[in-house]
C-alpha cells in the first residue's frame, strides 16, 4: 500500500480549480461589473465534494495500519496539524492585519473573541461569519479537521465502543439527510450530522474497497462515473447546490467515489504518463484553495483600473468576449498565484517543521 497515486494527486488539482472556477464566476463578475462571467463552471463548488471524498480515501489509504495503536496517533496528530494549520494560519493572519484598516461592517472589529477563537482554531462555526471576516472556505476546513478526530479516535482506541459510537455518527447522519433525525436548528448538531460528513466516509470506504477486492474493469468504472457526474452537472441549475432535488452526497459523493476507486485500479495497474505540471497543481492545490478569492479580486481590480486608464474598451467591438477572455486569464494567473504560495511558502513551511520538530518529536 505504499504506491504513489499520481491520478489522484491531480484529481487535487482539478478539485480546486473548479472552486477557483465557480468563485470566480462571482467575483470576477462583480469586479468587472459585468453578470455571469465564467457562468458555464457553475457547478465548480462540487470540487469541494470531491476535495471530501478524496480525503477521506488518502487518510485511510494512509493510515489504516494505524488503527488501534495509540503509539501511532502522536505521528498522525502532527502530519495531520502541519498539513492544514501553518498555512492556514499564515493566510488568516494576513487577512487580520488588512482587516484591521478596513472599519467596515465586514472586519474584524465587529467579530467577537469567541468567533475569532473559533476561526483561528477551525472549530465548527457558521459559515456567513467565516465568509465575511475570515477565510471564506475555511468551513470546509472544519469539517476536514472534525473527520480528523474521528480518524484519531480509532487510531486511539479502535474498540467495539468506538466502532458503534462511529456507526451510530453515520447512522445519525443518513437519518438527517432524509429529515428523520430530530435535531432541529442546533447548529452543532447540524455540523456533526451533516451529510459532508459522510463524504469522508465514501472516501474510506473506496480506500478499504482496493485494500480488499479486486477488480479488472478499472476503465469501466472510470466510464461510469464520469457518465453519472455528467448527468448530474446538467441536472445541476445555476445558483442550487443539489440535482433536481437529489442532495450532492448522491448525486457527486457516490460517482466521485466509483471514480476514484476506477483511478486507483487503473494506476496500480499500468504506469500512467501523466504531465508534471499536473502533478505540481495537485500538490499546490491546497495553497491554491486558500488564496484564490484574494488574488481574483485584487487581480480583477487592478484589470479593471488598466482597461479604464487605456480606454481598451472604445477598440473592441464585442466587448463581451474580451470581459470572458480576460477572465479566463485572471483565473490563470489567480491559481499561478496559488502556486508560487505553495513553492515559497507552504512547502518550506511543512519541510522545516517535520525537519526541526517532527525529527525531535521521534
Amino acid at each position: 500500500m505504499n504506491k504513489k497515486l499520481n491520478l489522484l494527486q491531480v484529481y487535487r488539482g482539478v478539485a480546486a480549480v473548479l472552486v477557483v472556477l465557480t468563485h470566480g464566476n462571482r467575483i470576477i463578475s462583480r469586479e468587472l461589473h459585468q453578470d455571469d462571467l465564467l457562468q458555464i463552471f457553475h457547478f465548480g463548488w462540487i470540487g469541494v465534494d470531491f476535495f471530501f471524498v478524496l480525503s477521506g480515501f488518502i487518510i485511510f489509504y494512509i493510515h489504516q495500519s494505524d488503527l488501534g495503536k495509540p503509539n501511532k496517533f502522536k505521528s498522525f496528530f502532527f502530519k495531520r496539524f502541519i498539513r492544514v494549520y501553518p498555512l492556514y494560519w499564515s493566510i488568516l493572519a494576513t487577512k487580520i492585519i488588512v482587516s484591521l484598516f478596513n472599519t467596515n461592517k465586514y472586519s474584524i472589529y465587529q467579530r467577537s473573541a469567541n468567533e475569532i477563537i473559533k476561526a483561528v482554531l477551525l472549530l465548527p462555526q457558521d459559515r456567513s461569519i467565516l465568509e465575511s471576516a475570515f477565510i471564506g472556505v475555511s468551513w470546509t476546513l472544519n469539517y476536514e479537521v472534525f473527520f480528523y478526530c474521528i480518524f484519531g479516535l480509532l487510531i486511539l482506541r479502535n474498540t467495539k465502543i468506538s466502532q458503534s459510537i462511529i456507526c451510530a455518527w453515520i447512522i445519525g447522519i443518513v437519518l438527517n439527510l432524509f429529515n428523520l433525525l430530530p435535531i432541529g436548528k442546533v447548529f452543532l448538531l447540524r455540523f456533526i450530522f451533516d451529510q459532508h460528513n459522510l463524504e469522508f466516509v465514501l472516501g474510506c470506504l473506496a480506500a478499504y474497497t482496493i485494500s480488499n477486492y479486486q477488480f479488472k474493469f478499472a476503465a469501466s468504472l472510470i466510464y461510469a462515473s464520469s457518465f453519472m457526474l455528467l448527468l448530474s452537472v446538467i441536472n445541476t441549475k445555476y445558483e442550487e447546490f443539489n440535482v433536481s432535488g437529489i442532495s450532492s452526497l448522491v448525486a457527486y459523493g457516490i460517482p466521485f467515489m466509483i471514480l476514484i476507486i476506477g483511478s486507483v485500479y487503473l494506476e496500480m495497474s499500468k504506469t500512467l504518463k501523466i504531465p508534471p505540471i499536473l502533478i505540481y497543481i495537485g500538490n499546490a492545490s491546497y495553497s491554491i484553495y486558500l488564496t484564490h478569492a484574494f488574488f481574483l479580486s485584487n487581480i480583477s481590480k487592478i484589470f479593471t483600473k488598466f482597461t479604464d486608464k487605456l480606454n481598451i474598451l472604445y477598440l473592441i467591438q464585442n466587448p463581451s468576449i474580451y470581459y470572458n477572455i480576460s477572465a479566463f486569464l485572471i483565473v490563470v494567473i489567480g491559481v499561478a498565484m496559488g502556486c508560487v504560495i505553495h513553492s515559497y511558502l507552504e512547502k518550506p513551511l511543512i519541510t522545516n517543521l517535520r525537519k526541526n520538530v517532527f525529527a525531535q518529536m521521534n
